[in-house]
């Protein structure tokens, strides 16, 4: 069975929110807002907030320890712009197979591990707007 592969699906989790700083490098792709919803709960964030915009990096569990549900929007790009768009990603940042709660997994952002040493841990907000919100 051949996947279609017309428009590829992504989970943002932080700074590509609707509204947020980020955003516009969506829209600029022809991305497309599908839904808004949660990581099945699995999941860490924290708070990376050494660089000029603010963002959050995910960080998957190991199998059997603590996670949580953490709020995503699931959007959707061309192929073209999928590539664009990932090319702009900065390290720690990058690209990843994310798991949603309804079991569905897409392309999303994932955070390398180094740079949670001095970030601060965000997880029992459940997202990064709660977060911006406190």
């Amino acid at each position: 069975m051949t996947q279609d592969i017309s428009r590829i699906k992504i989970a943002v989790v932080g700074a590509h929110l609707s509204g947020q700083p980020l955003n516009f490098q969506l829209l600029e792709e022809e991305g497309v807002l599908l839904k808004t919803c949660k990581t099945q709960a699995i999941y860490r964030l924290y708070a990376l907030t050494n660089g000029t915009i603010p963002k959050p990096g995910l960080i998957r569990q190991l199998d059997g320890e603590p996670g949580y549900g953490i709020e995503v929007e699931i959007w959707d790009l061309p192929p073209a712009g999928f590539g664009r768009f990932v090319n702009q990603i900065p390290s720690p940042l990058g690209i990843g197979t994310i798991v949603l709660e309804d079991g569905e997994t897409v392309k999303g952002f994932i955070c390398e591990s180094f740079a949670i040493q001095q970030a601060d841990e965000i997880s029992e907000l459940g997202g990064w707007r709660p977060y911006l919100n406190q």
